[in-house]
């Protein structure tokens, strides 16, 4: 069974048109019982079905047994196209109500109605009777392809609204619309209804199954208005997905004042066909749940299942995140943590054509810095950016005066701090520029370094274990694909070129690279808009021609653009994960995958490995490390440069357990363009983000296409309790040394780890790396433990040093210069 879903036992149809789940005390003592529905269409006349969960626990598994299936009685659809269910004691007797939605196909156009069964008893029988069925006035829909009910807890008079739902299936994109029956009474009347509204920003052209709850989620008196809906794409052979939304606190007219959501995605969601689904919200030991239920509808029997996700989160769960009170500066493209904690935004040109022409282009005067440089340790109410000089071209260059674009370069750290960008923005439409720079956090100064033989755009730069730095493929200053590979030495500012043996194809844009144990660097077969076809495989720098090994049994290899790539930790493992991505190309709108994979290289005969996948498929995502061993993946969409469908549910991996599990939802959609990376605190801040669109001058905020606002991430690690400290260790650290922290925590420390400064752009981050150090003793204050003594695990230059406890809490960051 899929992670999250548990199964509903006996469900028996081959062919369901609805179905839908209730929560609700059947015996009025406080203990949640589920109800489960569902439309059999056997071929004859259709009937509506539910069954009785008894007692559900925490974590919404039904504790206390399943009833038998309870037919409703005068079912009299032979087609249905959606249905639902409630409960609630509409008489305020102390036994529920069940009420039941149908939405009847008849030959001519759709109806919509509900009846009321009066006085459940403990094993869902109804013994009070049945009312009539009721026409909802006014179902317009000809076709339909989902519904849901809702009833609202009593307000001050007692008195509940009903709430009906319906996805309308017309000839251009569906529509998702709900309407409010006031003062809903246990005979079905309605003292009046509101008019159709819709749900806003629906953007689905096929739906297999939605529906609608009610709540007060923020226990303040106030109703929010939850919205759900399959979504089965009109790509052929795409996999469904299931989202909800929320609207908060709607009031008399059926609008909700306080806003709603991003559509947020239903976890482990597996189905490619569904015959119906809905939800329910419950409280279980205090927390909101949504239920959420479905039917798998594969070519043999259906199967019925449903998941309880949390609308509450707390922190010490599932994180927390923080939009800062002020902006980026400039777009952050590229992000890259300094030496001692600050952290560096570029972006050049930022993929706009218009600023790239115009004579304000660098201008920092004018508001159109290249760069930022932000400290998030600065104090609040300080300045905490500065604007580095814009690096121009000098006399007797083909482009004098005009500035270096950083816009689709490469960059790595050089051991000395300083960060190596080769390559960028030549021309629009886009090649590539041969020239190189750094930029010295210690100065913060951009300049020139040596020139490359030729162009890169799109190019991936890595740090090798004697430091000097890697740099391929790339698109050239001519246009064709720069297959070279150049090494540049910070010590000498000169390139070495060798190239490919004769046969392999190449590297695509923005190749995931790593450099591994034995010297060699391993393409993970993530990329970046290429839709050139190579297997992973493991590069021999140590030859010229370069010849190369294939890593087959990558899932998905067609789909992993924009996936992200990490070398798991700890680096001494060997462990590189590629997850998520989708297809090549902007104007294919396929979804992107939840598929990871996992290659252990020390194997004689690496292949990757299927393992647990993410709980949302996305690409344009963001991969992190973390002190605490784990991967913490944000950001994305389930559609290319597609901001609608932006992923703004963060989650976590657990490499010890191979389980991913949904974190705090952020506030910023980020997509295309954007970064997020590691702070010496342990936070992550993410930044930029520029969905798919024109551009116009000015550039400075609000600019629709450039996202500037920073939110940062506290991890779950961070509300777990005191943190650990280190008061002191020496800075400058040699391989194979043995080193001396001092922490009153010592005797409680589970790791002693160094992690390398993130340098990200285009989902892939080429600089990060956790290396654990073998502790070998830790008592009365003093830790004493051991770096690796291979630069090829541990490239030379600086690191964050964290220290963990047996919580999983991460000290403050501690900077060390290894060489």
């Amino acid at each position: 069974m899929p992670n999250g879903f548990i199964a509903i036992p006996d469900w028996f149809s081959h062919e369901n048109q609805g179905s839908d789940i209730a929560i609700g005390s059947l015996e009025n003592n406080g203990q949640n019982d589920l109800i489960v529905f569902m439309v059999d269409n056997p071929g004859g006349p259709n009937r509506g079905l539910y069954r009785v969960g008894k007692t559900l626990d925490a974590d919404g598994r039904v504790n206390g047994g399943w009833g038998p299936w309870i037919d409703i009685p005068d079912w009299f659809s032979w087609e249905n196209q959606g249905a639902g269910i409630a409960v609630a004691d509409l008489d305020n007797d102390g036994q529920l109500e069940l009420i039941a939605l149908m939405v009847d196909n008849g030959p001519q156009q759709n109806r919509g109605l509900l009846r009321i069964g009066r006085n459940l008893d403990a094993f869902g029988n109804v013994t009070g009777g049945w009312g009539p069925w009721i026409d909802i006035p006014d179902w317009f829909s000809w076709e339909n392809q989902g519904a849901g009910v809702a009833v609202s807890p009593p307000n001050g008079n007692g008195q509940r609204d009903v709430v009906v739902f319906m996805i309308d299936n017309g000839v251009e994109q569906n529509r998702g619309l709900y309407r409010i029956g006031r003062n809903f009474d246990v005979n079905g009347n309605v003292a009046a209804w509101t008019p159709w509204l819709d749900v806003p920003e629906w953007f689905w052209w096929e739906n297999q199954g939605g529906g609608v709850a009610v709540a007060d989620l923020d226990n303040d008196g106030t109703l929010s208005l939850i919205v759900f809906l399959i979504d089965n794409p009109i790509i052929q052979n795409e996999q469904n997905q299931g989202f909800y939304r929320i609207g908060r606190n709607f009031v008399a007219d059926g609008n909700p004042v306080g806003g709603w959501s991003d559509w947020l995605g239903v976890p482990h969601w597996f189905s490619w066909e569904n015959a119906g689904g809905g939800i329910a919200v419950a409280e279980a030991n205090g927390t909101n749940k949504l239920f959420v239920c479905m039917v798998d509808n594969p070519p043999g029997q259906n199967a019925g299942l449903y998941q309880a996700v949390d609308l509450d989160h707390d922190p010490a769960e599932y994180g927390q995140w923080e939009v800062l009170p002020f902006l980026s500066g400039v777009l952050g493209v590229h992000t890259a943590l300094l030496p001692r904690g600050k952290v560096l935004f570029f972006a050049g040109s930022g993929s706009s054509n218009v600023r790239f022409d115009s004579p304000d282009f660098g201008n920092e005067a004018a508001g159109v810095p290249l760069s930022a440089v932000w400290d998030p340790a600065a104090l609040p109410g300080t300045t905490n950016f500065f604007f580095p000089n814009t690096l121009r071209f000098p006399s007797g260059h083909e482009n004098v005066g005009k500035p270096f674009d950083f816009f689709c370069g490469g960059h790595a750290f050089l051991p000395d701090g300083r960060l190596l960008n080769a390559g960028g923005t030549r021309t629009y439409p886009f090649t590539g520029r041969k020239e190189a720079a750094v930029f010295d956090p210690e100065t913060q100064v951009w300049s020139f370094v040596a020139t490359m033989e030729h162009g890169r755009w799109y190019p991936t730069l890595i740090t090798l274990g004697d430091g000097r730095i890697l740099a391929t493929t790339g698109l050239s200053e001519n246009g064709p694909l720069n297959q070279a590979l150049d090494i540049y030495s910070g010590t000498t500012d000169t390139w070495e070129t060798s190239h490919f043996a004769h046969g392999f194809p190449g590297l695509p844009l923005y190749a995931h690279l790593f450099l591994i144990r034995d010297g060699r660097v391993f393409f993970s077969g993530g990329r970046m808009d290429d839709p050139l076809f190579v297997q992973p495989a493991v590069v021999d720098l140590t030859q010229d021609p370069v010849p190369t090994i294939p890593v087959p049994d990558l899932l998905d290899p067609v789909l992993r653009n924009q996936s992200a790539s990490v070398l798991l930790p700890p680096a001494q493992a060997q462990r590189i994960m590629i997850c998520g991505g989708g297809p090549i190309g902007k104007g294919d709108k396929t979804h992107a995958v939840d598929s990871v994979s996992i290659v252990d290289l020390k194997q004689a005969d690496p292949k990757y490995q299927a393992v647990g996948r993410m709980c949302l498929p996305r690409l344009h995502l963001n991969a992190v490390l973390l002190p605490d061993h784990t991967v913490f993946v944000s950001g994305g969409s389930l559609q290319q440069e597609d901001e609608p469908l932006a992923r703004v549910q963060a989650e976590l991996y657990d490499p010890s357990t191979d389980t991913w599990r949904l974190m705090a939802t952020a506030a910023v959609p980020r997509l295309y363009h954007s970064t997020a990376v590691l702070l010496p605190d342990g936070r992550i801040v993410a930044a930029g983000g520029n969905p798919e669109g024109g551009h116009s001058v000015p550039w400075v905020p609000p600019d629709p296409d450039e996202e500037m606002r920073l939110e940062v991430f506290s991890p779950p690690y961070l509300f777990r309790g005191p943190r650990p400290v280190i008061d002191d260790v020496t800075e400058e650290w040699d391989y194979g040394q043995m080193i001396t922290i001092t922490s009153p925590e010592a005797g409680d420390i589970r790791w002693v780890s160094i992690i390398r400064p993130g340098a990200t752009t285009h989902s892939f981050d080429c600089s990060q790396r956790l290396v654990d150090l073998d502790i070998v003793s830790q008592a009365g204050g003093i830790i004493r433990a051991t770096i690796t003594d291979e630069p090829n695990i541990a490239p030379p230059g600086w690191y964050m040093l964290f220290i963990v406890n047996n919580l999983g809490v991460p000290s403050i960051a501690r900077w060390i210069h290894l060489d």
